[in-house]
């Protein structure tokens, strides 16, 4: 008997395995309790923990205060939260590049702006490291500027980037773009904004769990010939 993996049939082993079991996997939290977990990178802006929040010390605009994790990711989510919104954000699929006005490349999601007056989110595709290029798909009245608390997830598969906000299930804006296919996470600041909280998953991406449903798919098969051939 030929073993065929269709689609179909992956999509009904994985719910065989259990939803558990192809959930994102969490490979980072840090609520800066204790301090700042050492695999910040604290790069440029002096990031401190300090009363649980974490916080850069000199924020700027150029070059750009950031504090990266080592991880170079593809499709993932990160959830942070955001005390006293004003002018900062998180840099997603992103690369340093040091001596640049800006200092990295990558999708930079920015949180409030606007020269520390805006009240929503906003996008830049930053792709040369000298400027931030225009603002995208901004939706505004979300926060007070200086004053509001956040919870923010974003969540980045394929050529998608979607930011939610408070825990709704509804993205407040979403952004499709192609330039980048991988990267880092760093935090930004240009406001003494400060934050805490910060999970980091990863997304498995659909070609792995179809090779994954494809190599269980075998294996059954395998094991189904074995016992045909006991029999026999």
């Amino acid at each position: 008997m030929r073993l065929r993996c269709s689609a179909a049939a992956v999509f009904v082993v994985f719910l065989a395995l259990g939803q558990s079991r192809i959930e994102a996997g969490v490979i980072f939290t840090d609520n800066f309790d204790s301090g700042a977990s050492p695999l910040w990178g604290n790069e440029v802006g002096g990031w401190t923990a300090a009363g649980g929040v974490y916080q850069a010390t000199n924020p700027s605009n150029f070059p750009n205060a950031y504090s990266s994790l080592p991880f170079v990711l593809n499709d993932f989510s990160i959830d942070f939260d955001v005390n006293k919104l004003q002018d900062g954000g998180v840099w997603l699929r992103s690369t340093a590049l040091p001596g640049t006005s800006v200092g990295r490349t990558g999708v930079l999601l920015v949180t409030g702006g606007r020269g520390k007056t805006g009240t929503g989110l906003y996008w830049h595709i930053v792709t040369d490291g000298g400027s931030y290029g225009s603002v995208l798909n901004e939706v505004d009245g979300l926060f007070v500027s200086g004053v509001s608390n956040a919870h923010i997830r974003v969540e980045v598969s394929g050529d998608t980037y979607r930011a939610f906000v408070d825990g709704s299930s509804v993205p407040v804006t979403t952004l499709v773009t192609g330039t980048f296919t991988g990267g880092q996470v760093a935090l930004y600041d240009f406001s003494r904004q400060s934050f805490d909280n910060v999970v980091l998953a990863t997304v498995p991406e659909p070609s792995s769990m179809v090779l994954l449903g494809c190599g269980v798919l075998g294996l059954l098969g395998y094991k189904r010939r074995r016992r045909q051939r006991a029999r026999g």
